[in-house]
């Protein structure tokens, strides 16, 4: 089919690009220049092209791992063949926009396995959940770095689009945590940022920009219900039934459907302790003790 061809010479192609060797390194005195990488449109081709059109999260994280190994080949920045040494990445000596790929790439995998926990959990056992936490925390660590790099490396897109990866990934940390607050104004600045975004750039990015800002909006609802309830204030209708339709909430992520499920199971078992009786054509009848 022609979809599965495309697919294919898109990852030739990216091959091609990645094994291109690095330009050589520049005059220390010689200013450097801005960088640039569309890394929401990188991360959301990488995962429908690699399994998460399936909600396959073991066969995106091995490929994001496959990824890495021939970005850190081709930019150099390999740990040794023995003795692992740890060669972190410098806003001086980052010269290319692949070295920007190694910290997005390494989040990306450590946000996949945290998933694939999370899908594989079902009994909610502790160590595993643990375990997903880690992983989490460590997707959100090399978000930030990412940010960080760009901040100085970037131009002011490349710049903006790592400032929302990075409050989306602490947002995914605070919201499994159940860190309402954090969650929320990371969700918030992600759809804040892509928002702004779809403003200024060109209908295809926009588009992507909307879809990012759209993906978010139910966690920053379900965060915004949470500390309402949390504050003693009065749930609107509308609010208290995001939890009855889980399913139908569309691009919400598997944190987010976790937690509403459990909403769910709290808000049927509360209606099932006051319930006094049913009425059944007229006939009321009590419910077995």
């Amino acid at each position: 089919p022609r979809s599965r061809t495309r697919i294919r010479v898109r990852a030739m192609a990216e091959d091609q690009e990645e094994d291109a060797p690095m330009q050589d390194a520049q005059d220390p005195e010689e200013e450097l220049p801005e960088l640039s990488l569309d890394i929401i449109d990188l991360i959301k081709t990488a995962q429908a092209q690699h399994g998460l059109r399936h909600g396959d999260y073991g066969r995106y994280r091995s490929y994001c791992s496959r990824r890495l190994h021939r970005l850190r080949r081709v930019t150099g920045c390999t740990h040794g063949k023995g003795r692992y040494v740890k060669r972190p990445l410098e806003p001086e000596s980052v010269r290319d926009a692949r070295q920007l790929m190694l910290p997005l790439f390494c989040a990306e995998r450590a946000w996949a396995f945290a998933m694939q926990l999370k899908r594989e959990n079902t009994q909610q056992e502790a160590r595993p959940h643990y375990h997903l936490l880690a992983r989490l925390a460590k997707a959100a660590e090399w978000s930030a770095k990412l940010a960080a790099l760009c901040a100085e490396r970037a131009d002011q897109r490349t710049d903006l689009e790592a400032k929302a990866y990075s409050a989306f990934m602490h947002g995914n940390v605070a919201l499994e945590r159940e860190n309402w607050a954090p969650a929320l104004a990371s969700f918030k600045s992600t759809a804040t940022i892509c928002t702004e975004l779809a403003r200024v750039t060109m209908a295809e990015q926009a588009a992507l920009y909307k879809q990012v800002a759209a993906e978010v909006e139910p966690s920053i609802r379900f965060c915004s219900y949470n500390l309402r309830r949390l504050g003693g204030e009065e749930v609107s209708d509308e609010t208290d039934a995001m939890g009855d339709d889980v399913d139908g909430l569309a691009g919400a992520s598997d944190i987010l459907r976790s937690k509403l499920e459990q909403v769910l199971a709290e808000t049927r078992a509360k209606q099932a302790e006051s319930l006094t009786e049913v009425v059944v054509l007229g006939a009321p009848i009590l419910p077995p003790p």
